[in-house]
Order: C-alpha cells, then structure tokens, then sequence
C-alpha cells in the first residue's frame, strides 16, 4: 500500500516499496535512461526495470539492512554458519521466495554497517537516522517529462548515495562511476530533491568495501563533474524525448 507524503503541482513522494516503485513506467528513472542509452531499447522498454542480478544480491542486501529493516526481513534470509543453502532447498518447510544469505555474507553485511555508522569524518550515521530515506520522488520537468528518483537517504542539506566495491578508494571508483552512469542518477536526485525542498544539497558517494576492513570513502563531486552530469541529463532526455515521438531514431 503506498502512502503519498507530500503533494505539490510538479512533484510529489510516496512511501511505497521498491517493486511499486520499480513497477512505475509512467514515469523515468535514471536507470531507465542509461538502459535507453546503453541498449538502444525504445522507451517504452527501456522504462521497464530489469531484473536484479544475484550476484548484486549482498548490495542490495545493505541497503535493505541499512535503510529498509522490514524489507530486509521480508526479503532476505540469514543462515548460520551450521545451515547451507542446498539443506535448506531439499527441505519442504524452508521459507520460500526471499534470498539466502551464508554466514560469511551476513558477517560482511554487518561490518559493512558499523563501518558506515561510525565513520567518523562525516556524520553519516545521523543522516542515516534523521534522513528520508528510500522516499519515491516524482516530478514534471515543464517539458511534458515526467520523472522519478529515489535516493538512498537524503534531507534539504544533503544526498547520500551507498554503494559497495571491492575497492572503494576514489581513483577506482571513478572509473566505476563512468561505468554504470552513476552521476547521470546524482544530477536527476539533485534536481528531483532541489524541487521538493527548495534548496541545493550537497550529494555524497558513500562507498563502502565489501571485505574486511570494510573501509568507507565519502566522495562528493566536483562542481565541474555535476555540471558535466547535469549536461549529459539534459542531453539524455532530449534523445529520450526524441526517441518517443520518432521510433526509428536510433535504427
């Protein structure tokens, strides 16, 4: 059941789960314009999610821990360092439907959390606990786009964006960050949090490595590397926009 929070003329929130969210087509994630982009899908597939990928699993498992608990309990299952998976396949009574987590995972998800709370050089853990966090964020752009965003955890001063790594350090996660687009998402989450708060937060990075020591990075981008994001956005939507009412664009 979703719960709208707020309600504006060009955006509003709800409070809804992630497969609601993910559901939503009618309007355009970053996500949905980096598949565009990437795959050359039509719009109206590249809006539909893809699946997650098992190996993405433990992600997305820390942030369930960190920022959803009742999803986590909902969607993922611990087991001891007594229980393995193929026990539990063969029995008729194991819970179904959520993601099995070794006992080596659940060590990493829980140094990863303590690592994330009791950074000491920023304070994350209290953002982490007065933040909105996993808030669905919808908005028209006056061009007759429509667009969504749900950022990590964020409030009128700053975005928090969390993500793993086997190496976190910043030079390496830079080239990770070009990757997989991750700053086309920072430009859409600052102008979707900028509309409904009406201020200019700052936007952070915070990577955490996946093995031990599970060392976090806050990286924040530069004021040259967001005007660059904020470009590619509008350069990304105008080929979106064109794409929509001209299918055969990109053939």
């Amino acid at each position: 059941m979703t719960e709208p929070v707020s309600s504006l003329p060009d955006v509003f929130t709800r409070r809804e789960p992630l497969a609601d969210y993910l559901a939503r087509t009618d309007h355009v994630s970053s996500s949905a314009l980096r598949r565009f982009l990437r795959t050359g899908r039509p719009p109206e597939l590249a809006v539909i999610a893809d699946p997650t990928p098992r190996e993405a699993s433990l992600g997305d498992a820390l942030h369930a821990l960190l920022l959803e608990p009742d999803r986590f309990d909902e969607s993922f299952l611990r087991l001891d360092g007594a229980t393995r998976a193929p026990e539990l396949r063969d029995d008729p009574a194991a819970p179904s439907g959520r993601t099995w987590l070794s006992a080596r995972e659940c060590t990493a998800l829980d140094g990863m959390c303590r690592a994330i709370r009791s950074f000491a050089r920023m304070p994350l853990g209290r953002w982490l606990e007065t933040g909105e966090k996993e808030l669905s964020l919808y908005w028209h752009d006056g061009q007759g786009g429509r667009w969504k965003g749900r950022p990590d955890c964020f409030d009128g001063d700053v975005i928090l964006e969390l993500k793993t790594s086997s190496d976190p350090r910043p030079a390496k996660f830079a080239k990770v960050r070009k990757r997989f687009g991750y700053d086309l998402q920072a430009a859409l989450y600052l102008e979707g949090v900028g509309r409904l708060t009406g201020t200019q937060p700052r936007f952070l990075y915070v990577a955490v490595e996946t093995v031990r020591p599970h060392t976090v990075w806050v990286i924040e981008p530069t004021p040259g590397e967001l005007s660059a994001a904020t470009a590619a956005l509008a350069d990304a939507r105008a080929r979106f926009r064109a794409a929509q009412t001209t299918p055969d664009l990109l053939a």
